[in-house]
């Protein structure tokens, strides 16, 4: 999924555990959230957050182990390491984890236990396709309709 598409299921994903989380800061919350949605991406290159990171693009196979659940707790402890608070490691793992169920919808799908297994969950729905931008249109007109309570 594209970029945007992630950051607007983060986003949707994040208001919908609100309620049940109650985080101090709501807006740190979504921030954090929205960070953990994009993270995943860190091993391409050409990301909004892999410009940043290009040696892992030639370190790691794009859709390999940062979209395995294997990168989940190395997140949590990077985070953790660099906040020395767990409760920052929370939202950035629902991001993440957000970033993965989207981009299993998708043809190039995920291999959720890279490097142990190469087997990749598959979507239908192509990468930049018009049906994208399509759920894209959806998931921000849910993100206002569950933003304003509508």
């Amino acid at each position: 999924m594209m970029f945007k598409t992630h950051l607007a299921f983060g986003f949707l994903v994040g208001l919908l555990l609100m309620p049940f989380l109650h985080p101090a800061n709501q807006i740190a919350y979504i921030i954090l959230v929205m960070l953990g949605a994009a993270l995943s991406d860190i091993d391409h290159p050409e990301s909004k957050i892999g410009r940043h990171f290009k040696i892992l693009g030639f370190l790691f196979e794009h859709r390999g182990f940062f979209h395995s659940i294997f990168a989940l707790p190395l997140v949590a402890l990077i985070v953790y390491l660099i906040t020395h608070n767990y409760l920052y490691a929370l939202p950035i793992l629902i991001g993440y984890l957000s970033h993965l169920l989207i981009d299993a919808l998708t043809l190039e799908g995920v291999m959720l236990f890279h490097p142990f297994s190469n087997f990749r969950i598959r979507g239908f729905f192509r990468t930049g396709s018009f049906s994208e931008y399509i759920i894209l249109l959806l998931l921000i007109l849910f993100d206002a309709l569950k933003l304003f309570k509508i």
